[in-house]
């Protein structure tokens, strides 16, 4: 991996957020998706458990239901290790970036406008146009 040129390892980290990005989206979406339809089922079942007088067999299903959910809420809970190495991922492409930045403003440096430089801590007072008509009138 170190043999990768910058825009080579730029990419390939791009390539693998978007990638993460794409799969945790539909993972989170299929996950929702089960749960709703495990809740309609639940609901439908606990009404058919009322008239049917099987209010045990429900709650065991109820409890079954749950395990399955925390097993897959863990899950989730572990894929977020994943979202943090993306996180990383984006700090070490900030950290080239702003290198990269640097070395190419070195190279681009250029001198403060006076009207900016004047205006900047430890900068020389600037005469005003007033002083210096002034100045420029006075018998020496």
């Amino acid at each position: 991996m170190s043999d990768l040129t910058p825009q080579e390892k730029v990419r390939t980290c791009l390539d693998y957020i978007d990638s993460r990005l794409e799969t945790t989206s539909q993972q989170t979406i299929q996950i929702a998706e089960m749960m709703m339809e495990d809740i309609r089922d639940l609901s439908q079942s606990y009404t058919d458990a009322l008239s049917q007088d099987t209010l045990r067999e429900h709650s065991e299903q109820v409890r079954e239901t749950q395990l399955k959910w925390m097993n897959q809420l863990q899950d989730i809970i572990i894929e977020q290790t994943n979202r943090d190495l993306s996180g990383q991922v984006i700090q070490s492409l900030l950290t080239f970036t702003d290198k990269l930045d640097n070395v190419k403003m070195k190279n681009l440096d250029f001198p403060l406008p006076s009207a900016v430089a004047s205006k900047q801590e430890g900068a020389l007072d600037y005469l005003s146009q007033d002083d210096i008509d002034v100045l420029m009138n006075q018998d020496t």
